[in-house]
């Protein structure tokens, strides 16, 4: 098997939650409770949840290889009787939490509200809609100063997806999650949302792999590691000796867990 197989199928299988079958399961049931704890508590206030973010991007990694994988859940309340400040909702929403799931974490992160189970941690963002015939449903969260700021909750989706397509094989899906192990094993250096979204705004030539690309990627956004640097130059290096296993061996230093 190449190396560039063996990458993309630890990208496939090892770095994507749904194989991971009983933590996948487990967060579902939590997201499906909080949900329906939230309507019970709130009844008509809340007109709809929006799930979004890396969760429903399926670039979400398994807790093994990113401890701050979290679920991002829109709590979309009913202004049509009027609306409350944003930091009314957010206080509604960490007062609850904190009753309901007493021995959980749960606390102010702006604009959300972050919950913190076992095996799963919840960003949960209060926000309100309006609806148009000529601009379609408008979605807003908190803004800064009791302001209220418009936000396109899923529009990354669209374009991840685009470029996926666009480039075939699933590799922008699979940069993107090894990037983002890589960026956990490095402190969080990027905040995950604006990493993804610089992933895929890059723009390369020619063609690529999954191996290849995601050498690339790392080139930029791990620009600032001597560790980054030095681990490319010798990828590089024993990649024109027809070395392997010395290849696999640093790779291992950018991504732990790749055994090839």
């Amino acid at each position: 098997m190449s190396i560039n197989n063996k990458l993309t199928s630890f990208a496939q299988k090892q770095l994507v939650l749904a194989h991971n079958q009983g933590e996948r399961d487990s967060i579902i049931k939590s997201l499906l409770n909080l949900e329906k704890t939230l309507k019970k508590q709130f009844g008509s206030e809340i007109n709809a949840f929006l799930r979004f973010g890396s969760f429903t991007r399926n670039t979400i990694l398994p807790r093994e290889y990113d401890a701050n994988s979290d679920v991002d859940l829109m709590v979309i309340f009913n202004s049509k009787n009027g609306l409350y400040t944003p930091s009314t909702y957010r206080k509604w929403i960490a007062e609850f939490l904190t009753e309901v799931y007493p021995r959980s974490i749960s606390k102010k992160d702006f604009p959300a509200i972050k919950l913190e189970l076992n095996h799963i941690k919840f960003d949960i963002v209060p926000a309100y809609t309006t609806s148009s015939l000529l601009f379609g449903t408008t979605f807003y969260i908190p803004g800064k100063d009791e302001s209220w700021k418009v936000t396109e909750p899923n529009v990354i989706n669209n374009h991840l997806a685009e470029k996926n397509k666009n480039y075939g094989d699933n590799i922008i899906r699979n940069v993107v999650r090894l990037c983002k192990h890589w960026n956990a094993g490095f402190g969080y250096p990027h905040q995950s949302y604006l990493l993804e979204k610089r992933i895929i705004d890059l723009i390369f030539w020619g063609n690529e792999n999954t191996y290849s690309r995601f050498l690339k990627t790392i080139n930029v956004i791990g620009s600032d590691f001597k560790a980054v640097e030095q681990a490319l130059y010798w990828i590089k290096e024993y990649e024109s000796r027809g070395d392997e296993g010395k290849q696999i061996q640093w790779l291992q230093k950018l991504l732990p867990g790749f055994y090839g």
